[in-house]
């Protein structure tokens, strides 16, 4: 929500509260209740839409970038294990882990997301048969937790546009909220005030007062314009 949005609902909410201090009036103006409860609705319309565009995906973007750092680290530490465990075996088809699982610590934290998940899942099922012989330099949860690891990373991947997509559309329903807003008070609510302006005047400008705030906060008074001094002749 911007200042001149933020500026427009302090004045929609001060009109409402105007109206309901004046609720006798209000009561036997046809069509005014039926507007205020309108503005009401709208109103809370606006704070909804407001709340769903501040969550723009940036919580969401701090435990994926903590999951990705966790899986990363689970990947570095289970690939060195079976490049270290192949090292030693007599087995030839272990003996490919050497060469296969040798990654640069760099290499793979620098990987794309899907990349780093599709490592991790590479990883892990080579690693699973050997669970229990990885150690001392991993135990065997540790490498049923790097499938977690992938699993909670991968979860995390669409959320973040999701959320992003959900609070362009509150942005697009708060605009639209507040063109309704508007449009009740100009082409309804003004106009069923006016009448009341000789009758009940308190009740017409604290009305009208309420709805110049808008107009008090947005712009700046424009001073007069100097006109020039005639200069008399010598």
């Amino acid at each position: 929500m911007d200042k001149k949005q933020e500026v427009r609902i302090k004045m929609s909410r001060a009109v409402s509260g105007i109206l309901s201090g004046f609720e006798e009036v209000v009561s036997k103006t046809p069509g005014l209740s039926a507007a205020q409860n309108e503005l009401d609705y709208l109103i809370g319309e606006t704070e909804r839409h407001n709340q769903g565009q501040l969550q723009n995906g940036t919580d969401l973007t701090s435990k994926k970038n903590n999951a990705r750092v966790a899986l990363t680290a689970g990947t570095i530490k289970i690939c060195a294990a079976l490049a270290a465990f192949a090292t030693v075996s007599t087995d030839q088809e272990l003996k490919k882990f050497k060469i296969k699982y040798q990654l640069n610590d760099t290499d793979i934290s620098k990987k794309r997301d899907m990349q780093l998940f599709s490592l991790a899942y590479t990883v892990y099922g080579d690693a699973l048969p050997y669970a229990a012989l990885l150690g001392p330099y991993v135990e065997a949860d540790e490498v049923t937790e790097l499938k977690d690891l992938a699993d909670n990373f991968n979860e995390l991947l669409p959320q973040k546009r999701t959320q992003q997509s959900k609070s362009v559309l509150s942005t697009q329903n708060l605009e639209d909220a507040i063109a309704r807003i508007d449009l009740l008070l100009e082409d309804t609510i003004d106009v069923l005030v006016k009448p009341w302006e000789s009758k009940e005047p308190d009740f017409f400008k604290a009305v009208r007062n309420a709805r110049i705030i808008v107009d008090a906060a947005s712009r700046k008074t424009k001073k007069p314009e100097e006109k020039p001094v005639a200069i008399p002749e010598k």
